[in-house]
């Protein structure tokens, strides 16, 4: 096979950067209104007043109950039900990717996916095709338990790895929702203190975050944002994943989620707005409190509100960042001592 390159004009270096989200949440955290909401303001500014929105609804087509407050979804909403004419066919990956092939000539200027849960967990989703491998592999075969297991998802994740990777390419803006499940927790004593965590590992990877995701963990972490809601902060991106850089004054835990939050992100996609200089900004700070406190103390003082005002989604960070940096300076004697901890000082106190 011949392969052929060549270098992206100046035209097609101009268009949109691509834009993927994913909202998580369990039954009245507001993710399909919120999504919504979203995709309107990224088809507004990308296309209009009135452009339209592909919607892709697995849920027994729940999501015409906003056809009215959202009538962009009209002429491109599509009923993405496991039957197709009678027939259970489920959601196999390739199915996946030929409805991705679909949206993308509809002219759509943004995707809403509700739920991408499906291609996980629903019927003829990865864990039901995984499951179906493993019990055909039978005790005859020469390998057992762990063995087995390891060789089912090395023929299932192979064909679910093209769709990631479809949805990575995607050209139109996406919003994949998915639902969250509670994560079971214990108490555990954390620094001194009592605290809830998580019992065993989670796909969000945090200890601070009492929800799961039900899809695939790798996925959530290539989105530009990923966040989940829950019904105690309908509409917001109370607990966040992972948020870009350029969209952390979008995205604030307790403030919901709006036509607006769609639109500065559409503006970074098409190189306007402040997104980008908020990124650089994170970036030039975040550089000054590896230098320790006084520095960063004085670095602060020097911002204008603007900038104090877009720093602050980061602030939590740039202290850890700060202090730890005035814990790890070197002495001048590299071959000195190094300095006691605060206990090992109290305890050799309370000797003397």
């Amino acid at each position: 096979m011949k392969h052929e390159f060549a270098f992206l004009t100046p035209e097609q270096l101009a268009r949109p950067l691509p834009i993927s989200i994913g909202l998580s949440g369990g039954s009245g955290s507001g993710k399909t209104y919120s999504a919504l909401r979203v995709a309107r303001g990224i088809a507004e500014e990308l296309g209009g007043k009135g452009a339209p929105i592909a919607f892709v609804d697995t849920e027994n087509r729940r999501a015409l109950h906003y056809r009215e407050t959202f009538p962009e979804i009209v002429g491109h909403y599509l009923d993405f039900g496991p039957e197709v004419g009678g027939q259970m066919v489920g959601y196999p990956s390739d199915r996946w990717i030929a409805m991705l092939d679909f949206i993308e000539k509809s002219g759509a200027k943004a995707l809403v996916v509700d739920s991408w849960s499906g291609s996980w967990e629903g019927i003829g989703g990865v864990l039901e095709q995984q499951a179906a491998v493993l019990a055909a592999f039978g005790e005859g075969d020469g390998a057992k338990g762990d063995a087995n297991n390891i060789r089912a998802w090395a023929k299932v994740k192979p064909p679910y790895r093209k769709l990631i990777n479809r949805v990575i390419q995607f050209p139109i803006p996406i919003i994949l929702c998915t639902r969250a499940k509670p994560v079971i927790m214990k108490r555990q004593k954390v620094g001194g203190e009592w605290t809830d965590v998580p019992v065993g590992k989670t796909k969000t990877r945090r200890k601070d975050i009492p929800w799961d995701v039900a899809a695939d963990g790798d996925l959530i972490f290539e989105m530009a944002a990923m966040a989940i809601l829950d019904h105690e902060h309908p509409g917001c991106p109370k607990y966040q994943v992972k948020i870009a850089d350029q969209f952390k004054r979008l995205w604030v835990p307790d403030r919901p989620l709006t036509e607006e939050t769609g639109r500065g992100m559409a503006e970074w996609s098409k190189r306007q707005g402040s997104a980008q200089q908020d990124k650089a900004l994170m970036d030039a700070a975040r550089a000054k409190a590896r230098e320790g406190k006084d520095m960063m103390r004085a670095y602060w003082q020097g911002l204008d509100a603007n900038q104090v005002a877009t720093l602050k989604p980061i602030l939590a960070e740039l202290q850890e960042t700060a202090a730890r940096a005035d814990e790890q300076t070197a002495p001048d004697d590299p071959f000195s001592d190094p300095k006691p901890a605060p206990e090992q000082m109290a305890a050799a106190a309370a000797a003397a």
